[in-house]
């Protein structure tokens, strides 16, 4: 609804806002009875210019309502013509009131309250057509918007310039929307304002995330280590796919970063390698060869493989993975072993509190139905008195 401030005639506002005066004198600054009566120097007012006074007051403090709750609705944003122009009535009713001068007054300005009465009405007439024109460009600028919030959160500068030619286009838009009355024949506009915000998204997520695997990336050297180079490469040119197909899947990308990431530091690891390599291979690949045998002999050592150390390389990676497998299969059966064996012992012990058969139920079952046996017996110990026990 349309909001409304009836006005009178002979100074003074409909009587519905002297409850304002009350509500927002200490937000707004306005002028108060006592300070015109309650001074040093003795001035007094008629009642004529009391109640002048308390109609202007009223009307300012209704402006300044009026003008909070605009801020607080994005008026600005949604309805930037019509908000603009109730801002500027706002400023010459601010102008005004400094320089009001209430009936018998003996002040220098000629500011009167009918003049600030027909200035509260058209500051109130341009607050409600922007209210009306909220109501039809938000739904044209809800995808938009919510680009622009998600931008605000990004934390990252070198930016500032198209988004602010961005917020710009967009204000315009609005403004389109409001001077024609309905959102038709603007598509064009909008598929273009919601395409340039994703656009913008993407590029300060990649920025903001690429920023440090990039660096790391570019000391790579990919004449030393091609594959390894190559491998990181496509890690991170999946990186950059992903943040474009939804830069706001945060899981996902940092997955994938970490990923990427790794990729590099792997490649930065084996061309370190490579060096020592290189370094070496021309006087002695034997001892090449023997270096990376000795790392596989102490693996073999602690796994109990000594006899693998006599294969090739390649046939002790082998025969290694078998052992661990064949490991983590053993300790797999013994847990099993393990886990019958406390279930035996549990069955027991609940056949011996219970008399029943507890063999059936789960490991866990049968400690919640020892818990329960136990709690049974304790309450019991404690209602049959000790004689009858």
């Amino acid at each position: 609804m349309p909001i409304t401030l009836p006005i009178k005639r002979q100074f003074k506002l409909s009587v519905k806002l002297s409850g304002v005066i009350l509500a927002t004198s200490l937000f707004s600054g306005c002028v108060s009875l006592t300070e015109f009566t309650g001074s040093s120097d003795g001035v007094a007012m008629s009642a004529a210019a009391s109640e002048d006074m308390n109609a202007v007051n009223a009307a300012m403090n209704a402006v300044e309502i009026l003008y909070q709750r605009g801020n607080t609705e994005d008026l600005a944003y949604y309805a930037p013509v019509h908000f603009n122009l109730a801002l500027n009535k706002r400023d010459e009713l601010l102008t005004m009131y400094e320089n009001y001068t209430p009936s018998g007054g003996s002040w220098f300005s000629n500011t009167g309250s009918e003049d600030i009465e027909a200035g509260t009405a058209v500051f109130v007439q341009r607050m409600n057509q922007s209210f009306q024109a909220k109501l039809m460009t938000e739904p044209l600028l809800a995808i938009i918007r919510d680009h622009d919030e998600f931008i605000q959160n990004v934390d990252i500068d070198g930016f500032e310039a198209p988004l602010d030619k961005l917020r710009k286009s967009t204000s315009q838009f609005a403004g389109l929307i409001e001077s024609r009355g309905t959102g038709l024949g603007l598509e064009h506009q909008k598929v273009k304002l919601e395409r340039d915000y994703k656009a913008l998204e993407v590029d300060m997520i990649k920025r903001k995330v690429l920023r440090l695997p990039t660096n790391e990336f570019n000391l790579l050297d990919q004449d030393l280590v091609p594959e390894s180079y190559s491998r990181a490469l496509n890690r991170l040119y999946r990186l950059e796919r992903l943040i474009e197909k939804n830069p706001r899947d945060n899981t996902a990308i940092q997955q994938q970063l970490s990923h990427a990431y790794n990729q590099i530091k792997q490649a930065t690891s084996i061309a370190k390698e490579v060096v020592w390599v290189k370094s070496r291979i021309e006087t002695s690949a034997e001892r090449v060869v023997i270096k990376y045998r000795d790392h596989l002999s102490s693996l073999n050592s602690y796994l109990g493989t000594e006899e693998l150390t006599a294969l090739d390389f390649q046939s002790q990676v082998s025969g290694i993975k078998d052992a661990v497998a064949s490991k983590l299969s053993q300790r797999d059966k013994e847990q099993v072993l393990n886990d019958k064996h406390l279930s035996e012992q549990l069955a027991e012990l609940g056949r011996l509190l219970t008399g029943q058969d507890m063999s059936k139920y789960s490991i866990t079952q049968q400690v919640d139905n020892l818990l329960l046996a136990a709690k049974g017996i304790a309450d019991e110990s404690i209602v049959v008195p000790l004689a009858l026990r």
